[in-house]
């Protein structure tokens, strides 16, 4: 529920920009004059700022090349796992697999956040594989971090062990 909340708070601050910015454009300094100036033009100003100071973010950060060794002529399959599901958003972890003779191979790692994610983003550190024989355990660890209109408020560690079953892969 505090996820829900979190999101939405982001929200109505993103909606609120938007309107002020649209007002703003319509009339000028006049919309400036209600009991709201200050909380106002403080969320125009730093949300203008914000724009201008946004970068592209580089998407192989989520990324862990696992192994090398394998021969890349092999077939290939993906696993999802979903790490953590709430009523908001979903942590998700692929893991693609080489397969050599009916040997999986685990190659590379990606994790996203899927679902309503206003106000969240994931960072995937690092992932320990376990291997059985018939099971491999996965052992992730991330950061969930808590953003309040583009400003990190909050980082929160976390870990996660799942268990695959390679027969049924």
């Amino acid at each position: 529920m505090l996820h829900l909340f979190w999101s939405f708070i982001n929200t109505v601050i993103v909606l609120y920009f938007l309107f002020l910015l649209v007002q703003f454009i319509r009339k000028g300094k006049k919309m400036f004059q209600s009991q709201f100036r200050l909380v106002s033009i403080f969320i125009l100003v730093f949300g203008i700022v914000q724009i201008l100071a946004a970068s592209k973010s580089d998407d192989n950060v989520n990324k862990i090349i696992i192994s090398d060794n394998y021969s890349k002529n092999n077939t290939s399959e993906v696993k999802k796992m979903i790490l953590e599901d709430n009523l908001t958003f979903e942590i998700n972890l692929l893991v693609k697999y080489s397969v050599d003779q009916h040997k999986f191979i685990p190659t590379e790692s990606y994790s996203n956040l899927t679902g309503f994610v206003s106000g969240y983003e994931w960072e995937f550190l690092s992932i320990e594989i376990n291997t059985a024989e018939e099971h491999e355990v996965f052992e992730v660890s991330g950061i969930l971090k808590w953003n309040l209109f583009g400003i990190n408020i909050y980082n929160q560690n976390k870990q996660f062990k799942k268990t695959v079953n390679l027969i049924h892969l």
